[in-house]
Order: C-alpha cells, then sequence, then structure tokens
C-alpha cells in the first residue's frame, strides 16, 4: 500500500507487488479498494493486483482543483497506471468504477489489455440541473452531512446493493456504511453532481475493440441488469454472465464465483481455485 502524487490529489493504492499479469481494479460510488478485499489474497496468487482509491474516496485526497467528471476520472486512472511504469494491464471495475474504466480505455486504449466489469454504470445521466443547482449552495455539504448522511438514511440505501434473504448486512456491509459518513465523501458526492457528465455514449462504447467481460447480479436494484444488456449489445467484443440471486456487491456475497468468471476470462486455463464460500 502506498500513495502516488498526480496532479496534486495524494492517490492511496494497494499493490500485492508480484505478479507478470497486472489487475488495476476500480472501486464503485461512495466505496473503495475494501471492496477488493475479499478477492486479492486469491488473485494475487496468479495476478498482481493493484487496487486504487478515487480521487475524494476511500483515503485519497483530491487536490483543491480537482475535476469530478467521468473523463477527469479515467485521465487519472491512466496517469497512475503510466506513473507506476505499467505499459500494459487489465482494468477491473465496479459500478461506477466500470464506467470510470471504461473511460480510461477509450482515452488510452493502448494500456489495456482486458475488460472485467461487473455491474457497471451504462446508461446514466447527469444530474437534472436544479439538483446540480442545490449542489451549489453555501454550506450544502454541511446540511447534505447533518441530514441525509446519517444512520437511517444511509442504512436503508446501502441495503439495497444486497439481494435479499442474505442475512449479512451488518457484518458485510459496515465498512461500506461507514465510508459514506465520512465529509470528505459527502463533498466529493456533491461535486460529482456538480460537475458529472453523461455515461459513455453508444459510439463510444462501439469504439472499444478490447475484450470485455461483464458481470451482474440478478436481482441488482442499484445498477439493474437492463444496463448490462445495453453494454453487451454496444461492446462489440463482450460477454454477459449472470449470477443467480445477487445483488450490487457479487464480491462480498459471492466471491467464489466471481474469481471462477475472472479466471476464465483472463486465464481460461486456470481453473484451481479452491472451494471456499
Amino acid at each position: 500500500m502506498g500513495y502516488i502524487n498526480i496532479e496534486g490529489s495524494d492517490i492511496y493504492y494497494e499493490d500485492s507487488l508480484y505478479g507478470e499479469e497486472i489487475l488495476v481494479c476500480i472501486h464503485g460510488f461512495i466505496s473503495s479498494s475494501i471492496c477488493w478485499h475479499p478477492l486479492v489474497e486469491h488473485l494475487s496468487k496468479q495476478f498482481r493486483v493493484v487496487a486504487v482509491d478515487l480521487p475524494g474516496f476511500g483515503q485519497t485526497v483530491a487536490s483543491r482543483d480537482y475535476e469530478f467528471t467521468l473523463s477527469n476520472y479515467g485521465k487519472t486512472i491512466n496517469r497512475f497506471v503510466q506513473e507506476l511504469g505499467f505499459r500494459k494491464v487489465h482494468i477491473v471495475g465496479h459500478s461506477l468504477g466500470g464506467q470510470i474504466a471504461l473511460q480510461a480505455v477509450k482515452q488510452k486504449p493502448e494500456l489495456y489489455q482486458k475488460l472485467f466489469l461487473i455491474a457497471a454504470s451504462a446508461v446514466r445521466k447527469r444530474p437534472p440541473w436544479l439538483a446540480r443547482l442545490f449542489c451549489y449552495f453555501p454550506y450544502v455539504d454541511e446540511v447534505a452531512y447533518r441530514f441525509f448522511f446519517q444512520d437511517e438514511f444511509v442504512n436503508i440505501g446501502i441495503s439495497k446493493v444486497l439481494a435479499g434473504g442474505v442475512g449479512l448486512e451488518q457484518e458485510i456491509l459496515r465498512p461500506y456504511i461507514d465510508i459514506c459518513k465520512r465529509k470528505e465523501v459527502v463533498q466529493a458526492v456533491l461535486k460529482l453532481g456538480k460537475m458529472r457528465e453523461d455515461d459513455m455514449s453508444k459510439q463510444d462504447l462501439n469504439d472499444i475493440f478490447q475484450p470485455a467481460y461483464l458481470l451482474w447480479g440478478r436481482e441488482d436494484q442499484v445498477v439493474i441488469l437492463e444496463e448490462g444488456e445495453f453494454l453487451h449489445k454496444h461492446l462489440k467484443n463482450s460477454t454477459l454472465a449472470i449470477i443467480e440471486h445477487c445483488g450490487h456487491l457479487p464480491m462480498e456475497e459471492y466471491p467464489t464465483t466471481v474469481l471462477h468468471h475472472l479466471y476464465s476470462f483472463l486465464c481460461p486455463n486456470f481453473n484451481n481455485i479452491q472451494e471456499n464460500n
């Protein structure tokens, strides 16, 4: 684990250090590199796994003038890959991190071999003008923190990421709930609300040539399966796979199943995965 400064932002990342093939993993909205922890121990036996905290989230401190747009996040990931001296990597993205992975690949296709996207954002539009206007009000971050990012609201929202009946909500989701309640994260959410653009267009998706694997939970209520079907339709070299009885966090709900999909895509001849779910 360590930090690297990119244009004034201190980017936190966790690095397993060893392995010829490299996975760069990007977390989703209001999350951090912790979302990859259920997979890293096993993946690091085969790959060098590098999980990054996006500016404004986790332990990464964004520069004061950081531009909270999808395209700029993609640029940051590309700079991160280049600063670490990587020539070719696989990129893994979850939720918003999946859209950012697509942005990165669009900008610097020569850096990337394959894309593995889990419940990736696909058809989201920028917030309506009234919501964006709200984000500009003085002290809005303090108001949002006091009234919308406290226990009852956060717990209700976060509970939707798991499929019904799992019964492990507190055990699995406690770290994510704690992340949501940090003031720095509230500020990043509001800045994204002001600045972010629409998700990538159909034409942009059509221009991506790298093999892409799209993994979805059938019961995902956050980024629904139709978004995966949209990506599958417009990414020319893509495969769509579905995990039954699974919500928005397959890495937490079914880590061994996710590992099977990852290995089958990235190294099809490797099948030595211990059943440990």
